[in-house]
C-alpha cells in the first residue's frame, strides 16, 4: 500500500511539474522576444491623419512584469477632452518588435460633462531597436462607469497616432 501511494504521489507531482513547465514557456518566450521593448517612452500624439501639430505629449511605460502605465500632458483637460487620471494596465508581446497594451483611466466630472467615465486606451506599437523608438496607434474609448471597460471594442473610439523615444539615463 505504501508503494502504491508513493507511485501515485510521484505521478501527480510529475504531471503538475510538466503542466507548470508548459505554462511557463509562453511567458518566457514573450519576455525574451520583447525584452528590448521594456522601458519608458516620451511620445508626441497626433489625431489620426493629422501629422502636423501634435495634440499632447505622453509617457508610456512598459514593465517587464507585463504592466503598463500612461501619463498625458492633457490630463488637466483641454478642448474636446475633460480632465482624466493616469492610466494603468498591461501589455503583451505580439512579435519581437510589436506589442499591444491596454490602459484604463477615469475622467473627472466637470460642468460640461457631469458624469465620470472610464477611459480605455488600446495601443498597437512597433519598436525600432536601432533607434529605441516606438510608433503606433492608440484608440481611446469612453465607457460609462457601470459599463465593462475590459471588453474590447466597447464604446465609441477616437484614434491617435504616436511616436516616441525611450527615456534613457545619461
Amino acid at each position: 500500500m505504501t508503494e502504491r501511494f508513493s507511485v501515485r504521489h510521484a505521478l501527480i507531482v510529475l504531471a503538475a511539474g510538466l503542466i507548470g513547465i508548459g505554462a511557463a514557456r509562453p511567458v518566457a518566450a514573450e519576455a525574451g522576444a520583447c525584452h528590448d521593448l521594456v522601458g519608458t517612452y516620451l511620445t508626441k500624439n497626433f489625431a489620426k491623419g493629422e501629422s502636423g501639430n501634435f495634440t499632447s505629449r505622453s509617457l508610456i511605460a512598459l514593465f517587464g512584469s507585463g504592466q503598463a502605465s500612461f501619463t498625458d500632458s492633457g490630463e488637466g483637460g483641454e478642448k474636446g477632452f475633460g480632465p482624466f487620471t493616469d492610466g494603468r494596465g498591461s501589455w503583451r508581446c505580439i512579435e519581437a518588435d510589436k506589442a499591444h497594451a491596454v490602459t484604463l483611466d477615469f475622467t473627472t466630472p466637470t460642468a460640461d460633462a457631469p458624469k465620470a467615465e472610464i477611459g480605455r486606451l488600446d495601443f498597437d506599437l512597433a519598436y525600432d531597436a536601432a533607434t529605441k523608438t516606438i510608433k503606433g496607434t492608440a484608440t481611446l474609448r469612453l465607457i460609462p462607469l457601470g459599463g465593462d471597460p475590459l471588453k474590447p471594442g466597447e464604446g465609441a473610439g477616437r484614434q491617435f497616432e504616436l511616436a516616441g523615444q525611450r527615456v534613457e539615463p545619461e
